[in-house]
């Protein structure tokens, strides 16, 4: 926070802290430094299942510039379709055809990096890892 306001005139009133997701470049700089085993060890000794309550893929769906839709916005960056039904949802429009509740069946695609969302006090824009 000081270095920020310091160097770049940068001041916050609230900041939220999110944790590093091991996807994209931090996935390959986990990996290429030999730090990813224990990055995960450590999301998952963090895991809080109080956390789930709140996770963002539990009430939002991200939209793609295509109409793609995914359960988060880290799936949405991994390609990770939204599932319902047990099958794949993948276009806004197959969601406007069909009944509104057809995403509300409970299945969200979940992967290593869902951890990020459930480690400490949670993630997605509402905690830290702590």
């Amino acid at each position: 926070r000081q270095v920020l306001r310091d160097k770049y005139g940068i001041g916050f009133n609230n900041l939220f802290c999110i944790t590093n997701m091991p996807i994209g470049r931090y996935l390959a700089f986990l990996k290429r430094s030999g730090n990813y085993e224990d990055y995960m060890d450590a999301l998952v000794r963090a895991f809080n299942p109080l956390a789930l309550a709140n996770v963002m893929c539990r009430t939002t769906l991200s939209v793609g510039w295509d109409g793609r839709l995914y359960d988060c916005d880290f799936n949405q960056m991994l390609g990770l379709a939204t599932r319902a039904g047990g099958r794949p949802r993948t276009h806004l429009r197959d969601v406007l055809a069909s009944a509104r509740d057809a995403l509300n069946d409970g299945a969200i695609v979940v992967r290593d990096h869902c951890y990020g969302c459930t480690a400490g006090q949670g993630s997605s824009c509402g905690g830290a890892l702590g």
